[in-house]
């Protein structure tokens, strides 16, 4: 870290205009959790499927066999697609035949029929101070480390819509003739905290008359323009008041 401070103070002061008023070191708190979620695989629906969902809007049938000789279609096909179409929802059996559900008029209207897969989990890490969300590949235990935390760091409850927006956004894939979805959130279950070393740079450039901050984030091993506004929003005045009072200080010593 010794290294690191010195080579982003070289870099800062290689702007013979600029000045470094003050340097502090603190940690931007994360929590993380472990997310289990549904998924769906999203198909065209082919065109047996719409004549069976079509015939059961239509007819009243409770035999396999009778819509098989009635489409001149196998009855082992028939069959196997009614257990298909029933297991997912699409249809009910009640005393006069086969019915479409709420569920079945929906996918039948739109032409798409969506098939249920295994769950999966995975880890998300939130910084409250950006605001964000991160999926993260290698999960360690988490606790909070030594060191002062950020001080304009906030807290928030989980948010359900936007991480499985996240999970949207990371695992949903095309394949061929198909699409496999993030459908829900199932469970968020907390694993515990960590947190970003960040290393922060008061600044005053001579030239422009002006303060501005700068913010080392060491997770993204980038300047940090979220925590930069933030302190800047906060403190600028703070700056300017202090400098003018130290150069009023002679004046009245």
């Amino acid at each position: 870290m010794v290294k690191l401070v010195e080579k982003l103070r070289m870099e800062l002061a290689s702007n013979g205009n600029v000045d470094i008023v003050n340097e502090l070191s603190w940690q931007v708190p994360l929590i993380s959790y472990e997310v289990s979620y549904s998924r769906i695989k999203r198909f065209k629906m082919d065109i047996l499927m719409k004549m069976l969902l079509l015939t059961f809007q239509e007819a009243d049938i409770r035999r396999p066999a009778a819509l098989a000789e009635m489409l001149l279609v196998e009855e082992l096909f028939i069959r196997d697609l009614i257990d298909k179409m029933h297991h997912t929802q699409l249809i009910r059996l009640d005393p006069k035949g086969y019915r479409l559900t709420d569920k079945g008029y929906g996918q039948l209207e739109r032409g798409i029929f969506e098939e249920a897969m295994d769950g999966e989990s995975d880890t998300v890490s939130f910084s409250a101070a950006h605001n964000r969300y991160w999926l993260i590949e290698d999960v360690q235990d988490k606790k909070q480390t030594d060191g002062p935390v950020y001080r304009y760091a906030t807290e928030s409850s989980a948010d359900k819509n936007r991480i499985q927006e996240l999970l949207a956004q990371e695992k949903d894939a095309a394949e061929e003739g198909y699409q496999v979805l993030v459908a829900d959130v199932l469970t968020l279950d907390e694993l515990g905290y960590d947190a970003i070393p960040c290393i922060e740079f008061q600044l005053y450039d001579r030239k422009q008359d002006l303060f501005y901050a700068r913010v080392w984030n060491t997770k993204s091993n980038t300047w940090d323009d979220v925590l930069q506004k933030q302190i800047e929003k906060q403190e600028l005045v703070t700056w300017r008041e202090a400098m003018a009072s130290q150069e009023s200080a002679p004046e009245h010593a």
